[in-house]
């Protein structure tokens, strides 16, 4: 029974370097390992030798050697059959060359390491192999065992048969430990550390280990799973590699080992590992592949390390900022690129010094607050501070300090990164100064206020000697308007000097040296007389114009960099700014001057249009609305006047509109809300527009579902809206059709829909129907035009909307009606409406008995209404006695007594307000003005002056009876 133990024996590592204190460092690294056994060789000849003599489980070759570089020696020694496999780790410092890698590679090498060689990577690459080498042989000692079992198995076999019953038992017995013997090897196999499997001749798994189950990440079924138990595979730059090309294939396929072939395995949850495979061929007795063992080495840890060290260090050195490595007594051990640029010191200069030497000798005792800190583990970040450079400099740094530890956690240094802020520091100090500039332009009272601050920001940015602002006058010639270390003879002398031509556009004009300029020599002689040795001109211009300029005066020749005058043109820019704003200023004065009186002129204009217009229509329906009430004339003549009546009243409806959309487009609406009815504001409305529903015999369906109808709202105002929407309903329905008015609540609010079977609008009527002005084609269908002007809807809309409302309009085309949805939002359900308003008397309400004492001072200087309204006020039983103008009122309260006066407002020689204050307080009068000045402040003006009522021409004698009833129960009392 033969039983696989692994070797005990040391294995041997060839060191080749033609430089004996080379192979003392390699020697240094390894000799701690356990079971090592270093041969030193100095040249290839050596080398060679040594292969000769001994079996190695890798070799150390440096490449650069004297006689035959360590690249031809490796391919001398792999032609060698029983080196063939052995691996090659290459040393170099010099070819790191794409090309030199590859040649290496093609040379047998299995990896590469850099000088100076990093002590754990070696050791970790050394001590793969020398595993992988025993494993190798445990593995050879084994197959070799079986082999002699079976030949052992044959002979007992051949034994057998010659005697068959006398050795059967002992045949038994042997078979029994033969199959022990192979699952001792499997259990080895199981337990090994690293990944590993075999398959038989034909690539299928035959048996795997369970580091093999993780190193995959799944447990492939043996006799199936073929070559390999992974995923997927790929080559290192990602192309993918079929199984049947894998290294465990290719070297059952070819009987050739192939090793050191690096394999990127993909797991099925898609995690990715790098491997290098070390197949192994299985024979017989005789030679014959029987299959194939194959180690997996996980080296994607290994490869990750790599990778990060060299990103880091390329980005360490190919850093911006200063990257400096310390000991914890500040000895610097480390100097990148970035602390060269900053510092000026090259690294040679700075290794093995004190981080001192950069260090103010005003600010030395912050190093020893900051390793302090370092000491006891904590990170120092954003550290501003002041640092000298090697030309004795100072500049602004940020520093952020972290300690470095050991692997056991100690520190024993620190990292620190420092950035070179000198440029952000002025440049924070330059905005700080132009946003300060910018705050004290926009809160000055005066331009002039602005030129001696702007001239310190000047002078504080640029770090001028000396600075000046000019100025062009009216005559195009720069004036000094504030300037700093001139004398007077010089201002005097350069004043109205341009360096720039007329017409073009101009650009600053920096000037290093005096003594170098092209100047005229005058000019030239008062510029170094004054001291001054260099200057700059910034051009002050706004859209192209030329306002002035910006002088920066220098002491001494000053070089200027590109960007050094930006702050200047900045400030130059508010200037600009600021004058343009202080001219578009005076100009917006002088506008909004002539707006206000273009607006009083536009209200004046209105409120005679509103009045001229309203007188001579005032007589008219004074007569017909009193005729058609008349029961004395014949019902024919009654309708007559009741359609002048109609008549006159739209037309006082149309000037209404007008000024209501003037007022509102103005804002100078005034809503008197309150908590109302809503129910009983829509039934108002709809009781004013039943007459014209009657005579189209249109059919009413009051659908009124809503919960809760209480709002706060100008009821008048609300009055209007629906009045409005019904109104257009029943134009634009025809004779026998329906508009229905429906209500219903949710969500805290209430919405009204007035829908109508009318002619319906298109789309394009739709998208401009609250438009003023606006009456789409729906205004004339088939010949038919329904008037109007186009105001209501757009004013009903404006009153909504002043109500937190809004108006939607729909229609699904001509001929399918319209329909109109007034949304409002509900008051509190807490909140109940007031009291209603005093009711209007009906319009057929005859005079009270108190109209026969009531004595009445009429002052209208319109004849026709005068003669009208006396005729009607005589002919209701009142005393009357009639005015054309306040001195003919003064004259006739002087000589006789009266308890009420009714006056028009525009007078020929004065006004009703006037007149009813003054009769108001003297005779104790109370009054009606009766007007055709129709506007919120003309009604608040009729208040104040006393009046009881306002009432707008043209009025309804109906109106003014109700007016002189209120007035007549007030006497009363």
């Amino acid at each position: 029974m033969v039983e696989l133990k692994p070797a005990l024996e040391p294995v041997n590592v060839l060191l080749v370097d033609d430089e004996r204190r080379n192979l003392d460092a390699l020697e240094s690294i390894l000799d701690r390992m356990p079971g090592l056994c270093l041969v030193r060789a100095l040249n290839a000849e050596e080398a060679l030798l040594a292969l000769l003599n001994k079996e190695f489980a890798c070799i150390v070759l440096d490449i650069q050697m004297p006689d035959m570089s360590g690249i031809e020696l490796a391919r001398q020694i792999k032609t060698r059959k029983r080196n063939q496999h052995t691996p090659i780790i290459f040393l170099t410092a010099f070819f790191l060359d794409e090309k030199d890698i590859i040649q290496g590679y093609g040379a047998g090498a299995v990896d590469y390491l850099t000088k100076p060689i990093n002590p754990e990577i070696l050791k970790s690459k050394v001590s793969a192999f020398v595993d992988l080498f025993r494993i190798t042989r445990a593995l050879g000692a084994a197959n070799q065992a079986l082999e002699t079992e079976i030949n052992h198995r044959k002979s007992a076999e051949e034994a057998l048969r010659q005697a068959n019953n006398e050795l059967e038992l002992r045949v038994q017995e042997r078979t029994a430990e033969l199959a022990l013997s192979e699952e001792r090897y499997r259990q080895v196999v199981r337990n090994l550390p690293v990944a590993i499997y075999t398959t038989d001749a034909q690539g299928y798994l035959t048996l795997y280990n369970e580091a093999a189950v993780e190193l995959w990440g799944c447990r492939p079924e043996t006799g199936k799973a073929v070559w390999c138990g992974t995923y997927k595979a790929y080559a290192p730059d990602g192309t993918p590699v079929p199984m049947s090309e894998s290294p465990m294939a290719v070297t059952l396929k070819t009987g050739e080992p192939v090793t050191g072939q690096e394999l990127v395995i993909e797991r099925p949850n898609g995690e990715r590992r790098n491997v290098l495979p070390y197949p192994t061929l299985i024979r017989d007795a005789s030679g014959k592949i029987t299959g194939a063992v194959n180690l997996l080495l996980d080296i994607t840890d290994r490869n990750l390390a790599q990778l990060v060290t060299q990103r880091f260090a390329a980005i360490v050195e190919s850093s911006d900022d200063a990257i400096i490595g310390k000991d914890t007594n500040g000895i610097i051990n480390s100097w990148n690129q970035g602390a060269e640029r900053i510092f000026g010191y090259k690294p040679a200069e700075m290794i093995g010094k004190s981080v001192t030497v950069l260090i103010p000798v005003s600010l030395l005792t912050e190093e020893a607050e900051i390793l302090g800190r370092i000491r006891h583990g904590e990170q120092v970040k954003h550290f501003e501070t002041v640092r000298q450079r090697k030309d004795g400099s100072l500049i602004d740094v940020s520093l952020t300090i972290s300690p470095i530890k050991d692997s056991n956690g100690k520190i024993i240094g620190a990292s620190k990164i420092a950035r070179n802020i000198t440029d952000r520091k002025r440049g924070e100090r330059q905005q700080r100064m132009l946003f300060e500039l910018v705050a004290t332009i926009n809160a000055a009272p005066a331009v002039e206020k602005i030129f001696d601050i702007a001239l310190e920001a000047i002078v504080q940015c640029q770090n001028a000697d000396r600075a000046a602002i000019l100025l062009s006058d009216a005559d195009g010639i720069m004036r000094f308007k504030s300037s700093r270390g001139i004398s007077e003879d010089y201002r005097r002398a350069v004043e109205g000097h341009s360096p720039w031509k007329a017409g073009e556009f101009p650009q600053p004009v920096m000037i290093t040296d005096i003594a170098r300029a092209d100047f005229d020599n005058t000019l030239k002689q008062t510029i170094e007389k004054e001291g001054i040795r260099s200057l700059a001109f910034i051009p002050v211009t706004y859209e192209n114009r030329l306002l002035g300029k910006f002088m920066l005066y220098f002491n001494e020749p000053h070089p200027f960099a590109p960007d050094e005058l930006r702050p200047a043109q900045t400030i130059a820019w508010q200037i600009a700014l600021a004058l343009e704003r202080e001219q578009v200023m005076q100009q917006l004065k002088r506008a909004h001057s002539e707006l206000l009186t273009a607006s009083r002129a536009k209200d004046d204009f209105l409120a005679t249009l509103s009045h001229e217009l309203r007188t001579p229509l005032n007589p008219v329906l004074l007569l017909a609305s009193d005729a058609m009430t008349n029961r004395d004339l014949p019902p024919r003549v009654r309708t007559d006047f009741n359609t002048i009546r109609k008549n006159i009243e739209m037309e006082a409806r149309l000037i209404d509109d007008l000024l209501d959309l003037t007022r509102i487009t103005r804002g100078k609406i005034i809503l008197e809300k309150k908590l109302i009815n809503l129910r009983a504001t829509l039934q108002d409305a709809i009781a004013q527009v039943r007459e014209e529903l009657s005579q189209k015999q249109i059919n009413l369906d009051l659908r009124l579902k809503a919960a809760r109808h209480t709002v706060f709202a100008d009821a008048v105002r609300l009055q209007q809206i629906f009045w409005n929407l019904l109104k257009n309903s029943v134009k634009f329905t025809p004779n026998g059709g329906q508009i229905t008015v429906e209500t219903f609540s949710r969500e805290n609010k209430i919405f009204i829909k007035i829908s109508d079977t009318g002619i319906g609008m298109t789309p394009d009527e739709l998208s401009g129907i609250f438009t003023a002005f606006s009456q789409g084609e729906h205004a004339a269908v088939n010949g038919h035009r329904f008037g109007g002007l186009g105001l209501g809807l757009s004013i009903s809309q404006k009153l909504t909307e002043l109500h937190s409302g809004k108006i939607i309009a729909a229609s699904e085309g001509r001929d399918h009606g319209s329909a109109f949805t007034v949304e409002l939002p509900l008051a509190a359900a807490t909140e109940t409406p007031g009291d209603p308003a005093t009711p209007v008397p009906p319009e057929n309400a005859t005079p009270g008995v108190a109209a026969k004492s009531i004595r009445i001072l009429l002052v209208e200087d319109h004849e026709p209404t005068r003669t009208t309204l006396a005729n009607l006020l005589v002919r209701r039983r009142y005393e009357v006695a009639a005015a054309a103008t306040v001195a003919e009122a003064r004259a006739l309260a002087g000589s006789r007594s009266f308890d009420l006066l009714i006056t028009d407002i525009g007078l020929p020689d004065g006004n009703g307000y006037d007149l009813m204050n003054e009769l108001g307080k003297k005779n104790q009068l109370r009054g009606i003005a009766l007007t055709g000045y129709g506007m919120e402040h003309d009604v608040a003006r009729s208040e104040n002056a006393g009046f009881d009522a306002h009432l707008t021409k043209p009025v309804r004698i109906q109106s003014l009876e109700a007016a002189l009833d209120l007035t007549a129960k007030q006497l009363q009392v």
